[in-house]
């Protein structure tokens, strides 16, 4: 009977302290996709990503992958693939506000090394973009790869480097360094 009661008593203090026990995370809600919406492929290996927009100086906006719960997070929706680019790893595609403030937050961990890269950028009307976090674990640094997705002079799809893009890290032909972390 002692144990019958003491399996309650823990039982119900884990069921009580359960919801404190789990991270409390925003999502990232797409807008509802119109015929001229941006539009935004992530294509990462990271541990976790996030979409963010700011309109009238309010941000909403959360995660779209965690590895931490094992959140393989592929959403295909139709947005042309570039030539010559592996969509065999997670990615995932969204529409966009136009004219917004979008941040895409990148995290990568490698063993006790890390990074977070965010990436801003205005996304205008009917234009595609793909955004891919490159990692270079053998030196321990990372960059962010922003192109929009255009149709090059053959018809095909091809990325372009995207300029207006200001980074949180260094970017360019220059990498940003993992941190340490205990």
């Amino acid at each position: 009977m002692k144990m019958l009661l003491r399996v309650a008593a823990a039982s119900m203090v884990l069921a009580t302290a359960g919801c404190a026990l789990l991270p409390n995370n925003r999502f990232f809600t797409p807008p509802p996709a119109s015929a001229d919406a941006p539009w935004l492929r992530v294509v990462d290996n990271t541990e976790q990503t996030s979409i963010y927009q700011t309109l009238n100086g309010q941000r909403s906006g959360g995660l779209i992958r965690s590895s931490e719960w094992v959140l393989q997070n592929t959403q295909d929706r139709g947005m042309p693939k570039a030539s010559g680019e592996d969509y065999n790893i997670d990615y995932y595609e969204t529409p966009l506000v136009a004219g917004v403030e979008t941040a895409v937050e990148n995290v990568y961990v490698e063993g006790k090394h890390q990074c977070l890269i965010s990436a801003r950028f205005t996304p205008e009307q009917g234009k595609k973009y793909q955004f891919r976090l490159e990692s270079d674990t053998l030196n321990f640094r990372c960059r962010v790869h922003a192109a929009e997705v255009v149709k090059d002079n053959h018809g095909m799809w091809s990325l372009k480097p995207l300029q207006n893009v200001r980074y949180s890290a260094k970017e360019g032909s220059g990498w940003h360094p993992m941190h340490t972390s205990l």
